[in-house]
């Protein structure tokens, strides 16, 4: 029963948010993370990182036949000195399992539901001073997220992601970079983010491997 849908995700670029396989890395962006995931046969798989600061997140997915759908939940701290705690529930949609060509492009749509909660630091204009306030809302969002392999071993990422939620919360998320395939397990990137929410904002530009075992 395993054989096709196991050969179906091998199948699959290392960059797919869709593929289920166990893999390990570490990415540098101002400080040192680690990541990995664990599957659990071909539509199951648990993802994890956690960086130098503390910043972490934690995820399970499971396949179906129309896209990958996961929860997870993880903390930030943004550059302004604020925390964000969230919970996710969404997951990724490739446009072909919707009868779209694409040609040499493959796109995705990111989607979900996410709680957050956490400080915002607000400064007093009377008291000239920095504090924290206890803040949470409930959002939702979409997005989407397109790679494109130019040969065997050179692939470009980009993506979008617009959240809207309660008390007039917004936030973006832009991203893109490069991978280069060193061998079929191994993976080196090049990438750039920016994140700006009600919570703060974060721009970062890092490198990272990856082996897929």
């Amino acid at each position: 029963m395993a054989a096709g849908p196991l050969a179906a995700q091998q199948e699959k670029a290392a960059e797919d948010p869709t593929k289920i396989a166990t893999k390990a890395g570490v990415s540098y962006s101002d400080e040192f993370s680690v990541s990995g995931s664990l599957a659990f046969g071909p539509v199951t798989k648990v993802n994890a990182r956690i960086s130098e600061s503390g910043q972490w997140s934690l995820g399970a997915s499971y396949l179906f036949s129309f896209g990958i759908l996961t929860f997870s939940a993880g903390k930030n701290e943004f550059d302004n000195g604020s925390e964000q705690t969230r919970y996710s529930l969404g997951g990724f949609v490739p446009l072909t399992a919707m009868g779209l060509k694409t040609g040499k492009w493959q796109l995705f749509t990111p989607f979900g539901y996410t709680y957050s909660e956490g400080t915002v630091s607000v400064t007093s204009l009377e008291l000239h001073e920095t504090f924290d306030v206890e803040v949470s809302n409930n959002s939702g969002y979409l997005g989407m997220f397109a790679i494109r392999p130019f040969n065997e071993k050179l692939t470009f990422m980009t993506g979008g992601i617009y959240t809207r939620g309660s008390d007039d919360f917004t936030g973006i998320s832009l991203g893109g970079g490069l991978s280069y395939h060193l061998t079929e397990a191994d993976t080196v990137a090049l990438f750039g983010s920016y994140i700006d929410n009600d919570f703060g904002d974060e721009q970062k530009l890092g490198v990272s491997y990856r082996h897929e075992f």
